[in-house]
Parts: structure tokens; sequence; C-alpha cells
């Protein structure tokens, strides 16, 4: 069953969420992007450059391998195109290891890596065995996305701004409505934006719009901001309190 679509699978093989496998995987995870960090913060700015640059061309060459496979398998279809944020971020990491716009940092650091975190918390592929194909290259693909970023931004090539919130907001204005029409038209469900991923807070947000489509995304738009905010309040703050130490 290591290469069988969710389509082809028998019933009850898939994981549970926070089983001992998502645990052990989450703390792997968490542990190599410690380590990861410490060593990147001490390196020397061309061996930060290179390492950038490898990680950025992992990211691309991996999800070239689950295009590759998914399409032996005789699955890639529309529901399996880069479309949701985390499948986004590929390139986006991609694209910020060559080039770093401040937008993209922002992007980055504000959406892609609470959105690959979450992934991982909640993933939606748990109905696969978690020794597959799918399971593990969605845990790498999540895993290696959090790990740029955190590469990034522990070495200070991203710098959060709560004053540049405005650039993420901007960028999801540019890039929901088109998902959202294509969730519509080809009845899929990227970034979630028709129905909640089993098992995630978002579930949670739909009951409370009760059964609302609109409700539900107007809830998830003000969760989205309050966790751009919060995910950039710590920098501000230390910016804050690193000049009246200045002053």
């Amino acid at each position: 069953m290591f290469f069988t679509y969710a389509a082809d699978l028998p019933p009850d093989v898939g994981f549970s969420l926070f089983s001992a496998p998502h645990l052990c995987a989450l703390a792997a995870i968490a542990l190599l992007c410690f380590v990861c960090a410490r060593r990147f913060r001490a390196a020397q700015a061309s061996a930060r450059r290179h390492a950038t640059q490898a990680l950025g061309l992992t990211i691309v060459v991996l999800d070239i391998v689950r295009t590759v496979v998914y399409h032996d398998m005789g699955c890639m279809n529309v529901y399996e195109l880069p479309l949701h944020l985390c499948g986004m971020a590929v390139y986006l990491c991609a694209i910020h290891s060559l080039w770093k716009p401040d937008w993209l940092d922002q992007v980055l650091y504000t959406l892609c890596l609470p959105g690959a975190c979450s992934a991982l918390l909640f993933p939606d592929w748990t109905m696969y065995p978690f020794f597959s194909f799918v399971s593990l290259h969605s845990f790498a693909a999540h895993g290696l996305i959090v790990l740029y970023i955190v590469l990034q931004t522990a070495g200070g090539t991203i710098r959060p701004r709560l004053s540049a919130v405005w650039k993420p907001v901007l960028f999801l204005c540019v890039v929901v409505p088109p998902v959202a029409w294509f969730d519509v038209r080809f009845q899929a469900n990227y970034m979630f934006l028709q129905l909640p991923s089993p098992g995630s807070p978002l579930v949670f947000l739909a009951q409370l719009a009760g059964g609302s489509h609109a409700g539900y995304l107007v809830l998830f738009a003000l969760v989205i901001l309050c966790v751009m905010v919060l995910m950039d309040v710590p920098f501000a703050l230390a910016h804050r309190q690193k000049n009246s130490r200045s002053d």
C-alpha cells in the first residue's frame, strides 16, 4: 500500500492525530529545526547562502518527485495542484532562496510558516498509512518548508515587522479570489475555502458559523489576521525594547 492513492485504500489503514508516529514526526522536525537554526546562525555568510539555495532547490525537487510519483500512480488531477498555501510555499521558498523582496519575507513568515505548522499538527492525509509515500512525503515537504523559514528568520534574512502586515494581507487579496473561483468551478477545496480540514480547528469555525459558508469565511479571515499580528508582535516588542535601551 506504499504507493496506493486514497481512493483505492482499504478502510481504517490510516494513522490517528497525535498518535505515536505523528508525535515522533513532529518531534523529529522540531529537533531538526532547532539544531539547524543554531548551526545556521553560527555559519559564515557564504555557507548560509549555499545552504539556503540548496534547501530551496531540495523543496522544489521533492515536489517534482511527488508529481512524477502521483502521475505514475494515475492520480494526478485537478485536486493535486499546488493551490494550497503550502503548495504555493514550495515555490515561494525556492524564489526566496534566490531573490528576497520584503513582501516575500513577510508572506513566508506570517502566512506560510503558521500554515505549514498547522498542516503538520492537523494533517489532512491521515487516511493514509503513516509509512506510505503520500504520508512520508507530506511530513517531509511541510517539515522542509518550516525548516527553510525558521532558518531564514533565525539568520536575520527574514525580519518580521508588524508595520508590514499589510503585505501578506495584500498577497491574500490577490491569491484567494482565483483559488476560490477554482474551488467552485472544479468542486475542489484548496486553501480550505469551502470546507474545513477534518480534525483541525477550522471545524470549530464552521460550527461557530452555524452552517453559513459566508460566516465561515469571515471567521477564517479574522483568525488569519489575528495569527499574522500575533506572529509579528514578539518582534515588534523586541524592537521597541532594543530602542528603549539605546535611548
